[in-house]
């Protein structure tokens, strides 16, 4: 669970395929309350947040970058080996299925009708993904993580 200034942050770790849930516009205290009863982790850069007697399990965040935190991340919690990439959608934390592109053709801008065969969509908020350009980018990122 991440706070309202680690947005990006979130991103980042659902492209990693883990189940993050961005406290956007939740007071600490809710924010605390959730991560007890789901038995989260919470990340934030707020260690007013870190001191509240039900979160369990917590980590303060040094850098303001997203990068060097999801870096952090990682190593603090050995995560590499959980990597499951392109799993979640980045957006609304959901899972991402292969769907046919019949199934989501009206929904795909013209070039990508034209060149692309594989597609992804969210369960949740039926967003839908494809393996572009974008894709080779987020692979390049992912390859470089440390």
């Amino acid at each position: 669970m991440v706070d309202v200034h680690l947005g990006t942050l979130a991103r980042a770790l659902r492209l990693l395929g883990f189940d993050t849930v961005y406290a956007q516009e939740m007071p600490d205290a809710a924010i605390a309350a959730v991560a007890e009863r789901e038995e989260r982790v919470v990340l934030t850069r707020d260690v007013g947040l870190l001191k509240h007697r039900k979160v369990q399990w917590g980590y303060w965040l040094r850098s303001q970058h997203t990068r060097p935190q999801l870096e952090e991340v990682i190593r603090r919690y050995d995560l590499k080996p959980w990597f499951q990439p392109f799993t979640r959608c980045t957006v609304c934390n959901g899972t991402l299925t292969e769907v046919p592109k019949e199934a989501v053709q009206e929904r795909l801008p013209p070039k990508t009708k034209l060149y692309f065969h594989e597609f992804f969509q969210c369960a949740s908020c039926r967003r839908v993904y494809w393996k572009g350009s974008h894709y080779d980018r987020m692979r390049t990122f992912l390859g470089q993580l440390e």
